[in-house]
């Protein structure tokens, strides 16, 4: 069974100087300190193309003026009354959060049916 050994980076660099200073060879020493240390990448180098994009909405906008009435009637009154409905509307939010938690399931696009 092989034998654990836990020693900082620190510790690595040093144990490499003392082989090398001894005149024995330290190239898996050097081996194990590249396997632990990756190369850290550039700060000016960008993480990933997707990164730099802007997020694209799962669902595109509400654009016709048929729809965006029949979803305003759906929506909870606190939308319906607000002077920026259509830009909640065309987002495809229906209900405020004070509704969302005081009447759950009552207003929006997938109401919920009425108990018995």
């Amino acid at each position: 069974m092989p034998a654990r050994v836990h020693m900082s980076k620190k510790e690595l660099n040093n144990l490499i100087e003392e082989t090398k200073a001894s005149g024995n060879d330290a190239s898996l020493l050097e081996q194990l300190l590249a396997e632990v240390a990756p190369e850290k990448p550039a700060k000016n180098q960008p993480r990933s193309v997707s990164a730099m994009e802007p997020r694209k909405t799962a669902e595109e906008l509400v654009t016709s003026p048929e729809e965006l009435e029949r979803l305003r009637t759906l929506a909870c009154p606190h939308i319906k009354s607000s002077p920026f409905w259509e830009e909640f509307i065309s987002h495809r939010i229906l209900v405020c959060t004070s509704c969302k938690e005081l009447r759950p399931g009552e207003f929006g696009e997938h109401r919920q049916p009425q108990l018995l």
